[in-house]
């Protein structure tokens, strides 16, 4: 599930990303760039690779982040979410939805001006998300 979002300060586009499948970021990096279909050394093949960097080395994994450092600071890992990180309301009752079912919650904060509005939203979901089998286009 990706949930996208803009920030109140600048009007900036954001994503938590929610990770479902259990499934390395080695292996993650390889299912975007296969979805990508881009050619190994290409200027494509970096931009998705910088992308997939970007969103899951460097960005804050929110459920890990609080697990290690603030799950004594905070009453609950929604608490943490708008204290620590104020994040919306309504953002953070979507994540409540998706907690149990989520092994990551990536909080991504864009790096590339391709991604915003509703192309950005579309092309990260197909990416990243889960897909049915033959699903893959």
């Amino acid at each position: 599930m990706i949930i996208p979002f803009k920030t109140s300060e600048h009007g900036q586009d954001e994503y938590i990303i929610c990770l479902r499948s259990p499934m390395t970021v080695a292996e993650l990096r390889e299912r975007m760039l296969q979805r990508a279909k881009v050619s190994q050394g290409s200027y494509a093949y970096q931009l998705i690779d910088n992308l997939h960097a970007q969103i899951f080395i460097r960005s804050l994994d929110l459920k890990a982040d609080y697990a290690i450092y603030f799950a004594r600071e905070y009453a609950s890992f929604f608490d943490y979410l708008r204290r620590r990180e104020r994040l919306p309301l309504e953002i953070v009752a979507r994540l409540a939805e998706a907690f149990d079912m989520s092994i990551g919650m990536y909080y991504y904060k864009l790096g590339y001006a391709f991604l915003t509005d509703t192309y950005g939203l579309e092309f990260l979901t197909r990416l990243v998300e889960d897909m049915p089998q033959g699903e893959l286009s």
